[in-house]
């Protein structure tokens, strides 16, 4: 397929239109940029354009600007003219005159393609409840520019907030203290919860509402929703985000600080210094998100156990150790990858009932966990505790590791990955061996 014909770098220069199309488009020479510059000199040059910017607004615009100012005052009053130039891009209606700009087909035409272009209406169309319905359906935000009745109207504000929730700060004051209006906004922008009255912000049901769509969302809480642990612990499980900020004695909080970095790891960062050298806290945080390694101390980057468990949950943890660990990379690597649970981490515990040797030479190992479920390996003769660990995560299916109580009482280390296994068992022969 031919390369569409499109403008040179001539066109930038006095010269004449068809010398402005002799030289194939080239990206890496001629970009948006070059493209606005063309369409501003030569408005029908739009037309050889590639379709990416034949599709962008601002280039649309400033050739529909540019076509504009070489119609006769005549066409200018012509409304299916008009009519055309505004479907094109709504925006255009800036650059027409006056008693168009008041033309109520016109105005309502252009705010169905930019609810932009109602902030270049005169004062009529924006008291037009059809116009500006239109504008805040296709642009929530507006409403800014819609009469101060419209501003007030419940129908009108209500679709400006659900298409844009941030719409909401150019609602009349009475509005903002609407509660179904208030949720529509923060369900479509939780931000939108800093333009709601202040009796709205302290209602926990709007807040939840807002938390949930952006933990961020929380800061713009009443104060007295900061101070309260229950309510607290109840946007953070929302989203982690809001324990930014919760009050400063509840970020001190060694339960909370526990509960939203096994939510969220990176969290991390938002918990008081304190915490960062515990290991209680640090462990939690990396198993849910490796990189929160960087947050904790330079003594618990030290501690290999962590290191285990933040390369167990992402790989890419590992920079955060290389200074302090660097001479343990590859034991600390194959223990990550052992499925042994690293002393002080969160992870289900099974209890190893048996160990016997089957008539098929194989190990059968018998396994109980916490919850009273019971499982049955079948491992090779000289398998170790590695490969039963991955075995029972395998069919465990909701952990990436676990402890392993064996008989006489010995808890495994990650670090232990190969030791055998027939070490811990009685040596049978005829001992059945349950099927998975």
């Amino acid at each position: 397929q031919a390369e569409e014909p499109c403008v040179s770098l001539l066109a930038f220069a006095p010269t004449t239109r068809a010398s402005a199309m002799d030289a194939p488009w080239d990206e890496a020479r001629h970009g948006h940029h070059e493209a606005l510059v063309a369409v501003r000199t030569y408005w029908s040059i739009l037309n050889h354009l590639p379709a990416h910017l034949r599709a962008d607004s601002a280039i649309v615009l400033a050739s529909v600007q540019n076509a504009l100012s070489y119609v006769d005052a005549t066409m200018l009053a012509d409304t299916e003219v008009l009519l055309e130039a505004v479907q094109c891009d709504g925006r255009s209606l800036q650059y027409l005159a006056k008693n168009i700009k008041d033309n109520r087909e016109v105005v309502l035409a252009a705010v169905k393609t930019s609810g932009w272009a109602l902030q270049y209406a005169e004062e009529a169309p924006r008291a037009d409840l059809e116009i500006v319905l239109a504008a805040v359906q296709q642009e929530g935000n507006s409403l800014e520019f819609a009469s101060e009745a419209l501003r007030a109207d419940s129908a009108v504000v209500r679709a400006a907030v659900r298409q844009r929730g941030g719409a909401l700060r150019f609602a009349a004051e009475a509005l903002r203290g609407e509660a179904e209006i208030v949720l529509e906004a923060v369900r479509q922008n939780g931000y939108a919860l800093q333009y709601a009255s202040d009796d709205l912000r302290a209602t926990p049901e709007v807040v939840r509402a807002a938390v949930r769509q952006h933990g961020y969302a929380f800061q713009y809480a009443s104060p007295e929703m900061h101070e309260s642990l229950a309510f607290v612990l109840e946007v953070v499980l929302l989203d982690t985000r809001a324990f930014k900020f919760a009050a400063e004695h509840l970020r001190a909080d060694f339960d909370l600080v526990l509960t939203v970095v096994r939510a969220d790891g990176d969290s991390l960062e938002w918990v008081q210094k304190d915490f960062l050298n515990n290991r209680e806290v640090a462990m939690a945080a990396v198993q849910r998100c490796g990189h929160a390694a960087r947050c904790i101390s330079r003594e618990l980057r030290a501690d290999e156990f962590i290191a285990v468990e933040a390369v167990r949950q992402d790989e890419g943890a590992w920079k955060h150790f290389v200074e302090t660990l660097r001479h343990r990379r590859d034991d600390i690597f194959k223990a990550a990858e052992s499925g042994i649970a690293a002393p002080g981490s969160d992870a289900p515990v099974f209890t190893v009932q048996d160990i016997s040797i089957g008539q098929d030479g194989l190990l059968g190992v018998l396994a109980s966990s916490m919850a009273a479920e019971q499982w049955s390996v079948n491992l090779p003769k000289d398998a170790n505790l590695a490969d039963l660990a991955r075995s029972l995560v395998q069919q465990h299916g909701r952990s990436k590791s676990l402890y392993m109580s064996l008989p006489g009482g010995y808890v495994p280390t990650p670090f232990d990955l190969n030791v055998r296994l027939m070490q811990f068992g009685p040596v049978e022969l005829g001992a059945a061996c349950m099927k998975a």
